[in-house]
């Protein structure tokens, strides 16, 4: 894609998709915490998805349960590395679905980010029945779409330069150290 066509996608994408975002995780949790009671699971889609209040002090999969400011401070960093990241990188973006993974990215961190500043900790509610697996909630899912959107515009813009008969960078490394080497 020439550079001109990457001047054209819109700028807008990812404010709008992380707003998105973290307006549906936020009111899936405030759902969550008021209607739910902690302990009675409700069924949702029976045999598959059921809705189960409980709250997570550590990270993805309770890692580091317990420890309430060191997993703010940690999501702080980490979200903080995000935003710089996502400057940084938005001169360079190629397709509007790196540009939408990016939204559901920052959208999804922010949304647990924001519960652990709110709550102190993050409400998990979504549960799969059918396999053991830990509660999860929507920022959770964001995330996870986010970075499978952003690995298939990666994906799709190498096998594409790679079609063009451009070198990736992994080849131009290569080169590059075989000229020098």
């Amino acid at each position: 894609m020439d550079s001109e066509a990457k001047h054209r996608s819109p700028k807008w994408i990812i404010p709008l998709v992380a707003t998105l975002c973290l307006l549906a995780d936020s009111t899936s949790k405030e759902w969550a915490r008021n209607q739910l009671i902690t302990g009675d699971p409700y069924p949702f889609i029976p045999g598959a998805i059921r809705f189960y209040l409980t709250h997570n002090t550590g990270a993805a999969f309770s890692l580091g349960a317990g420890n309430s400011y060191l997993m703010t401070a940690l999501a702080s960093v980490v979200t903080l590395s995000l935003v710089a990241w996502m400057l940084k990188r938005e001169s360079t973006l190629v397709s509007n679905v790196e540009r939408v993974g990016l939204g559901f990215l920052f959208g999804g961190a922010c949304g647990n980010l924001l519960d652990r500043f709110s709550q102190g900790q993050v409400t998990d509610f979504i549960e799969f029945t059918f396999i053991n697996f830990p509660v999860f909630n929507c920022a959770d899912v964001f995330i996870d779409i986010g970075i499978g959107l952003i690995l298939v515009a990666m994906m799709s813009e190498k096998s594409a330069r790679t079609k063009e008969g451009e070198e990736t960078p992994v080849q131009q490394e290569s080169t590059a150290q075989h000229d020098h080497g």
